[in-house]
């Protein structure tokens, strides 16, 4: 429901709706709102609006980059969701590009350290956990299996660093940059202390005319970013109780 309100397309047709069916039985304020509204849903269309926001949601102030110091901690690698429901644990078409950059950053880093162990954390709602095809690709791509281990119960990024909790108390973390600050947040409130290794970014910068014309693809990135900026929202409230909550126990 969340990302339904999220969406530029739901503001749009909300608003052309009532001018249609209501029209000038609108006041004329509420005229006026409709049409800011229509033009606020087109321009959040657009690649030079939803890469702004995307450029904002992938800050993540706060969060220190992972160095030399942090080599012997255990890596998290958040899985993204499905595109569509996987056949078996080895669709790997089943997996959207995000997903595959994560996976690509936390590859470099196994290969780069002969002793990591990599958590790949992720169950959805499908039958078949993320976590499990994510795993299952990794080890075609040559990750020895004996340093994976798989979360295969968690639905939620709040979920994905509660579930590990008791298993890990410092990791480097791999998810795409716009996530990152909203994970960060999930695993502090788990007690779990994280450093960055935010994925390759998805911001792209002007290209021509293009760049101020409504496309399907910008759409879909203004959705992602407002669903991260609205999500830190919510988990500064959780975290918020959560401490509240303990400090009364």
């Amino acid at each position: 429901m969340s990302d339904f309100l999220l969406s530029p397309l739901t503001w749009l047709a909300i608003a052309a709706l009532l001018l249609v069916l209501c029209g000038k039985r609108l006041q004329r304020h509420m005229q006026w709102l409709c049409k800011a509204l229509v033009i606020v849903a087109v321009l959040a269309c657009t690649p030079l609006c939803a890469n702004a926001l995307l450029w904002l949601a992938e800050r993540h102030p706060g969060i220190p980059d992972c160095s030399a110091a942090q080599d012997d901690w255990p890596i998290v690698l958040l899985t993204a969701g499905y595109d569509r429901p996987p056949r078996s644990a080895s669709d790997d078409a089943a997996l959207g590009k995000e997903n595959f950059e994560r996976m690509d950053t936390a590859r470099r880093l196994v290969a780069a350290d002969a002793h990591s162990i990599l958590y790949v954390s992720g169950g959805g709602e499908e039958r078949i956990a993320e976590s499990v095809v994510v795993s299952t690709l990794l080890v075609q791509r040559g990750i020895p299996r004996d340093r994976l281990r798989q979360e295969t119960h968690s639905r939620t990024t709040w979920e994905n660093a509660f579930a590990l909790r008791g298993d890990v108390e410092q990791a480097r973390l791999v998810t795409s940059p716009a996530h990152l600050q909203r994970a960060t947040m999930a695993f502090h409130a788990a007690g779990i202390e994280v450093c960055a290794v935010p994925a390759a970014s998805s911001v792209v910068t002007a290209d021509g005319v293009g760049y101020v014309l409504p496309r399907r693809t910008a759409m879909l990135k203004t959705e992602q970013a407002l669903h991260e900026l609205a999500g830190r929202v919510a988990y500064a409230w959780r975290g918020w109780r959560l401490h509240a909550a303990s400090n009364r126990s």
